[in-house]
């Protein structure tokens, strides 16, 4: 196995951090239903279902990370973005990405995971080595 960091690498790492914030966005946006609407039932449900999809590929990243030998160490959300550092493969490697971006991500993932259709936001201009499903 190579020791260099590669694409899917970057990728787990990357769901791995945003993956829960889109769960926590899910939590609070259900806490805001409950008392916000008037029948606040069928949203919660619908968001409930999307956390459970959220949490088992959550936990389908974890187990690959464990397989590729990858772990984060740290992990701070700061003003700017998030700053994390990860070990992969016993060479260490920083992750940034800024608190704008963090929000456009977590946008098309809520998406995804409450079903709705991203492919607006998937670029078909790469090459099918260089594709990744957000």
């Amino acid at each position: 196995m190579s020791k260099q960091q590669t694409s899917e690498d970057m990728s787990l790492v990357r769901l791995y951090l945003l993956l829960p914030l889109v769960l926590s966005a899910f939590e609070r946006d259900k806490d805001i239903a409950s008392y916000s609407f008037r029948t606040p039932e069928p949203y919660e449900r619908v968001i409930d279902m999307a956390q459970r999809r959220v949490e088992a590929d959550l936990k389908e990243v974890r187990a690959k990370m464990r397989v590729l030998g990858i772990k984060v160490y740290k992990n701070d959300l700061t003003f700017g973005g998030i700053e994390a550092k990860y070990l992969c493969r016993g060479y260490h490697y920083d992750f940034n990405m800024l608190s704008s971006l963090i929000a456009a991500e977590c946008q098309v993932l809520m998406e995804k995971y409450l079903g709705l259709d991203i492919s607006p936001y998937v670029k078909n201009d790469l090459p099918e080595d260089m594709k990744q499903e957000i």
